[in-house]
Order: C-alpha cells, then sequence, then structure tokens
C-alpha cells in the first residue's frame, strides 16, 4: 500500500490532488488508556478526541479534563491551582510533576514535500506552549508531557469550575489543507498520598474529632495539607455491622476520586471497626493504613466489668479472692452503672451491643477470625493516665472524661483505672436466687445473686482509664509509643496524629 505521502509525490505535491485525497478515520489507537486511580485520570471521550484525522479548519482541537482535589481545600486557589506546591512536595503530600499521556494520528513532522511544509502541530496546557508534536505517517504515537505540578487545577466543593484544557494547534505552518491528525484519549498521571477517613470510638460520633475534643488535630491534618474526611457510624453498633457502614461510607467517598487506597486514623474501638472494613472492603478499596489511638486490640476487662455490672440483680459476688476489691466496687457502683445504662440507649455511653466486642474473649475470637492485626501498615499508640497504678487518679487526669457528669462517673472511672491495672480479665459465671438482705422486717428477701470472676494481672497494668497499654500496643504493627499523662479522651491530639502522618504519607 502507498502512503499517503507517496501518493502526493508521484502526483507533483498538487495541493487540489492532496485536497482531494481522503483522510482516515481511524479513532482507535493501539494505546490503552491506564487505569483510573488516586491522581491518574482519564478523559476517553467528548470535545477533541475521535474527531478522525481533523485539518487545521477544524482545530483547535480542545480538551478538557477536571480532576479531583488530592488536597483539602485550604491549600486550593480560587481558580484550582495550589496556594503552595512547595510545601506539598516537600511533605510528600504530592509529586513536583504530572505526566500528561495522550496518543496522537499521524504526525508527518518529517515530511518533505515540495511546496508544503511539514506538519507543526503546536501544543499548549492551560494556556501555556509545551511542545511540537512528534509521529510517523498514518501511525499513532504514544506521546507526553511533563508539567510542574502547580500548572494542575484541581476540582473541588469551592472550586468545581476548575478545568485544565489541552490545546492542539493543527499544522500550524501551512495556510491551506496540508495535513491531518488525531487525538484518541488523554491521561493526566501524578504521584498523591491517598485520602485520610478519621473513625470514632463507642459512644461517639465524628464529632469527637472536632477542636473542643481533640484540640489540634484536625488543624494539623489542614496544615499537612492532606485530603480527608471523617464519618459517624452506630455509636454502639456491633464492629461488624459498623464496619459495613464505614464501607459504603468510605467508597462513596473514594469513588469520585478514582482511589483504591485509603488511610484511617481510629480511636478507640474505632480502630477495631476498621480492621474489621479491612476484611471486607476489597475489591472496592484496600485499608492502605491504619494507625490506632488506644484502641483496645487486646479487649479491655472494663469492658467484661462493665457488662457485669449493668445487670440488673440485686447482688454481685466476686468469686476470686480480691485483696483491693476494685472489681467488687466497680461492679457495685450501681448509680453510676444505672446511669450508664440509661445514657448508653442514647448512644451518650458505652452501650451493647457494640460493648460486648471490647472484652478480651472477644479480642481473641476476633484474631482467630483474622479481623484484627489484618492491615500490614498499622501504628499504635498507647497512654497511661499518669498513676502508673501506683494510686488512683487525680481529677486533672480523668479530665475531661468526667466532664458531662462528674459526681457519677468519675468515682466509677478511678475504679476503672484501678481494675485494669489489677485483672486482666473478667467472667460472668451465673446467676441464682438468694436471700438478700434489707433494712426492715421480715430483713430478708428473695432476689437474684450474679456469681462472677475475675483474673488477676500478671503484673500491674498501666492504662488510660479505659484501656491498658499492653492491649492498645498489642504486639503486631508498630508500636509509636506510651502517652504519658493522657487519658482515653486526651490521646487524640495533635502531637500523635503528626506521628502517624510523618508515617503514611509516603506509602503507596
Amino acid at each position: 500500500m502507498f502512503s499517503r505521502k507517496n501518493i502526493l509525490i508521484s502526483l507533483g505535491a498538487a495541493l487540489t490532488v492532496f485536497a482531494l485525497e481522503p483522510c482516515l478515520a481511524q479513532t482507535t489507537s493501539p494505546f490503552n488508556p491506564p487505569e483510573e486511580d488516586f491522581g491518574k485520570y482519564v478523559i476517553n471521550s467528548g470535545s477533541g478526541l475521535d474527531t478522525g484525522c481533523s485539518y487545521r479548519s477544524n482545530g483547535p482541537l480542545l480538551i478538557r479534563l477536571s480532576i479531583p482535589s488530592p488536597v483539602n481545600k485550604n491549600e486550593l486557589n480560587g481558580n484550582g491551582t495550589l496556594k503552595d506546591p512547595q510545601k506539598l512536595i516537600g511533605s510528600g503530600v504530592l509529586s513536583d510533576k504530572a505526566t500528561i499521556r495522550f496518543p496522537v494520528y499521524d504526525i508527518d513532522d518529517d515530511a518533505n514535500i515540495q511546496g508544503i511544509a511539514p506538519e507543526i502541530d503546536r501544543v499548549s496546557f492551560n494556556g501555556a506552549f509545551i511542545k511540537t508534536l512528534d509521529g510517523a505517517n498514518n501511525t499513532w504515537t504514544d506521546d507526553s508531557f511533563q508539567v510542574d505540578i502547580a500548572n494542575l487545577k484541581f476540582a473541588s466543593e469551592i472550586t468545581q469550575n476548575a478545568v485544565n484544557e489541552l490545546r492542539v494547534d493543527i499544522d500550524t505552518a501551512n495556510t491551506f489543507e496540508a495535513w491531518c491528525m488525531a487525538v484518541d484519549w488523554v491521561a493526566i498521571e501524578y504521584k498523591a498520598t491517598y485520602p485520610y477517613v478519621l473513625a470514632h470510638g463507642i459512644a461517639a460520633n465524628a464529632k469527637t474529632w472536632d477542636d473542643s475534643d481533640a484540640p489540634g488535630v484536625l488543624a494539623t491534618l489542614d496544615d499537612r495539607g492532606v485530603l480527608y474526611t471523617k464519618f459517624s457510624v452506630t455509636p454502639n453498633g456491633a464492629v461488624i455491622a459498623n464496619a459495613q457502614q464505614l464501607k459504603n461510607l468510605i467508597k462513596g467517598f473514594l469513588d469520585p476520586l478514582k482511589a483504591k487506597k485509603v488511610n484511617i486514623i481510629a480511636h478507640s474501638k474505632g480502630g477495631l471497626d476498621s480492621q474489621a472494613l479491612a476484611k471486607i472492603s476489597k475489591p472496592d478499596f484496600e485499608v492502605l493504613s491504619l494507625s490506632t489511638l488506644s484502641t483496645p486490640h487486646l479487649g479491655s476487662v472494663v469492658a467484661d466489668l462493665t457488662l457485669i455490672q449493668r445487670n440488673f440483680v440485686d447482688k454481685f459476688v466476686n468469686q476470686q479472692n480480691d485483696p483491693n476489691g476494685f472489681a467488687q466496687q466497680f461492679v457495685t457502683s450501681r448509680f453510676a452503672g444505672n446511669a450508664a445504662w440509661a445514657l448508653s440507649n442514647f448512644g451518650i455511653a458505652p452501650g451493647l451491643p457494640g460493648l460486648a466486642d471490647l472484652t478480651p474473649a472477644s479480642a481473641n475470637a476476633a484474631i482467630r477470625a483474622g479481623i484484627r492485626g489484618n492491615v500490614a501498615n498499622t501504628f499504635t499508640v498507647g497512654a497511661d493516665a499518669g498513676p502508673n497504678c501506683g494510686r488512683d487518679p487525680t481529677p486533672n487526669e480523668i479530665s475531661p472524661m468526667a466532664n458531662q457528669a462528674p459526681l457519677l462517673i468519675e468515682p466509677s472511672l478511678r475504679l476503672a483505672y484501678r481494675s485494669i491495672c489489677s485483672y486482666s480479665t473478667a467472667v460472668e459465671l451465673g446467676t441464682q436466687l438468694a436471700l438478700i438482705p434489707q433494712l426492715t422486717p421480715p430483713f430478708f428477701r428473695l432476689g437474684t445473686l450474679l456469681i462472677y470472676k475475675t483474673f488477676q494481672a500478671n503484673a500491674p497494668r498501666p492504662n488510660d482509664i479505659v484501656v491498658g497499654t499492653f492491649s492498645a500496643n498489642p504486639g503486631y504493627g508498630t508500636s509509636l509509643g506510651v502517652n504519658q499523662s493522657k487519658n482515653h479522651s486526651t490521646v487524640k491530639n495533635d502531637g500523635n496524629v503528626r506521628q502517624f502522618l510523618n508515617r503514611t504519607i509516603p506509602l503507596r
């Protein structure tokens, strides 16, 4: 088969003959576009694409591509460009360059025909000239170029109209219809840190990450520039049920971004929900990293004791020899216990079914089921409220955990601290009818007796009033240490989140 160039030469390159030559209508290249992902976007139809072999009078080809922002909205100017690209590049949030790839057809830049200049197609990106195209006659060429990340425009809730434009001015060296070309698809690719999701603990919601409850956490995320969000799931929901809720919410967040991975920062039970999520998230997405703050990976004896406490019986008896009596004092503090039970029905205090997932027995079952320790990039932080198991914690060491009802909750929190120091687990053995003493005649009545047993810990177990440091840093993943003089609430702080970001921002 003769090439178009040979046909033109044999016909003396007459302009009239050239004008009568039919142009090839091939619009599908042999190059497949890349699979979209976070920081990798493709436009494969629309203006400027699949036009057939287009001459200068059909140009310029204008191809517009909207790409979602890989950073939080505070990092963007009004037109979608980055306010401080060097900051984001320096901290590893973004690569310094973006690659624009686009297959082009029939670029006769090396033509040597009398009276006709070689094909010069000028490529511009967002208004700046980039290059002239190279290629070959009747051939698809997989072309590409790089631009600074600062030249991209990102769409977000505040820059919805930010659009990137690839422009091709066709055959600019001739004043007549000499050469034609086509573009199949356009892809933009750069490296970006995958988004973050904040997962809350039991009896809480997404507001637990606000500055009033977690000072500096959101500001730290904003300062690093990463894209993040926070979701609320059922406050006292079971781990498996909350994992499914998280999956649906996170998928809805990631899908418009084309992201297939997510980083999670979790507090308390949120870390358990997230590990169960990692078990069910694929193929929709992968939990790339999990960073936990005082998550009871190995359970908490306080969950055991609280479940015992919330039985409405007349008397509790600890079958285990308990010299300090912390467990017995905790389960028999009925006024505080009943108040917490009532509050749990409103999602304010820990309650069922989620509370049952926090026990050491549930932790062992979850480990056997593969829904603990199943995220390769796991980073953990624990906390000790301060006494190191040598005394009761002070009101300042408990604050602000008891702020809602200090007279009711503060005594229980002190007992919770001493109980975790002392016991590894507690087991309910059963109930039976018994004669219960009373102050008025006949001085006894028939009531219900609950018998339970506590098991002493091998050594004192410092804790944050809810979770022991041994459980928060369980031995799988990477422990980032123990926060001294921090409790289960104040462990949510900017310093810990900064540690997590330092470990997870480079991950791909």
